[in-house]
């Protein structure tokens, strides 16, 4: 990744902060007609006839750069928390309403690092919808409305498939839905 493509996710991310906050009303927390934005800041190739070890690079290679991404993250804002989507997920599967930022999110990943950022909330993951898929960095960001998804509290809930298929962050916290 180029320091030129790096300054464009966060450049993104700033510009989708900004978005939100400007949504009728002129704060998040009045915005009830803006859902959020969600940022694709990079997207692999597919992989229908790739070597597996090709795959296994771009998996790492997306990883790398998504934890650089929450390394300046960290700096402006402190370390974030760790968002279980398995629980979105699972509503989208049964066809129940999920907030369209958290409903991207879970259809690539099971887990994202999550700030409050003022009035807003912003994720980063990285993930692919399904095998031979591309992978793809992600960024989301919503208004905390204090309504649904509530804001995640400190603690240690979490669902053992998540648990299991996310990846140690030192800097993370692990976050549930109170």
């Amino acid at each position: 990744m180029t320091r030129q493509q790096f300054y464009g996710h966060l450049s993104a991310v700033d510009a989708a902060i900004d978005a939100v906050l400007a949504a009728p009303g002129g704060t998040a927390a009045d915005a009830s007609g803006d859902a959020g934005r969600m940022l694709r800041l990079r997207v692999s190739e597919e992989f229908w006839d790739a070597d597996p070890a090709d795959e296994r690079a771009a998996a790492e290679e997306f990883e790398a750069e998504r934890e650089a991404l929450d390394g300046v993250l960290s700096l402006r804002w402190g370390p974030p928390g760790v968002l279980d989507l398995t629980p979105h997920l699972e509503r989208s599967a049964m066809g129940l309403p999920v907030w369209p930022p958290l409903a991207g999110l879970s259809a690539l990943t099971t887990t994202a690092h999550v700030w409050s950022v003022g009035e807003c909330r912003v994720a980063t993951g990285v993930g692919r919808a399904a095998e031979l898929q591309p992978y793809e960095l992600v960024a989301a960001v919503w208004p905390d409305r204090g309504e649904r998804p509530p804001l995640p509290r400190q603690g240690t809930h979490s669902s053992a498939n998540a648990a299991s298929r996310s990846r140690p962050y030192s800097s993370a916290r692990v976050v549930g839905f109170q």
